[in-house]
């Protein structure tokens, strides 16, 4: 769906202006009339089921990240369906991404981009420890920094929620969930059971990309992309990229680019304890990752 502001109303709610869109949803800036507030609404794309089983468990997932309550993360206010469409109504931020960031300065100085990776680390941590959700497209477009300098995560269970949609009577190899240029392994084969170990791989990706300007595996197709993780591929080592980065961040990435998830950090908890220890000019804790078992080479 296009939405345009002519062609949808809801309830409550006085539309004020697109803010992006992308294939799966647009994302609008209003005024909540009752409680005269700026408001984000993101609207889904109108390809989605309208089965009642669907909407059910759409609103369920909705209703356990609305109880996520943390600074580091996008609050959401209300999930519903009205005139055909699926819609949040979340917290307004008067800031950006870091993707629009990045699409200007092309790359993200090295201890700006370990702090924003620690603040990510920290408001997923939170979210798998209280409530076992796993974000599932974890990429710069979807970390923002407010107006007052907080690093932010949007989107968090949502992801989860489009995919109990899209989903519906298929095979779980026939939807894909998430990005290809940050998606992880198993996102690719289509596995159910995802765990905070998903995001880890992807929020590696992410730092990748922040660090050297550059996607793990650029200039590839959406479904080349995806072989190159379950693959034998391996993008470069950062450090020939960006000379100067320190091998203790190479050998972090290698370890949360492990192509099987075991052989990354077993949770968040241990990907902080190892940003700590780069802080401190210290070596993370080293991972036996096979060869060619992490999507970036470290020599």
């Amino acid at each position: 769906m296009s939405a345009d502001i002519q062609t949808f109303n809801l309830p409550n709610m006085e539309i004020i202006s697109l803010l992006g869109e992308g294939g799966m949803a647009s994302v609008w800036k209003a005024r909540q009339i009752s409680l005269d507030r700026l408001v984000a609404i993101k609207v889904l794309s109108n390809t989605f089921s309208s089965k009642e089983d669907d909407i059910a468990r759409f609103l369920q997932e909705a209703r356990v990240a609305a109880r996520l309550k943390h600074p580091g993360i996008v609050e959401i206010y209300d999930a519903n369906f009205s005139s055909g469409l699926y819609y949040y109504i979340m917290e307004y931020i008067s800031g950006y991404t870091f993707g629009s960031l990045m699409e200007r300065k092309g790359r993200i100085a090295l201890d700006d981009a370990l702090t924003i990776a620690e603040s990510v680390a920290i408001a997923l941590d939170y979210a798998w420890d209280k409530f076992q959700l796993v974000h599932c497209d974890i990429k710069p477009d979807n970390i923002m920094v407010d107006s007052d300098g907080t690093v932010k995560i949007t989107d968090l269970g949502l992801c989860h929620a489009l995919k109990l949609q899209t989903s519906n009577g298929q095979d779980p190899g026939d939807e894909v969930l998430g990005t290809p240029a940050y998606i992880s392994p198993e996102q690719v084969y289509g596995d159910t059971q995802l765990d905070c170990r998903s995001d880890i791989y992807e929020l590696g990706a992410t730092l990748y990309h922040m660090i050297s300007g550059r996607m793990l595996f650029p200039g590839l197709g959406y479904e080349e992309t995806m072989r190159c993780h379950v693959g034998e591929a391996q993008a470069p080592d950062i450090r020939e990229i960006v000379p100067f980065v320190p091998a203790p961040v190479a050998m972090l990435l290698e370890k949360m680019l492990a192509k099987n998830p075991r052989f990354r950090h077993k949770d968040w908890k241990e990907v902080l304890a190892d940003l700590m220890r780069i802080r401190e000019n210290r070596i993370p804790q080293v991972a036996p990752i096979p060869p060619k078992g992490s999507s970036m080479e470290r020599k």
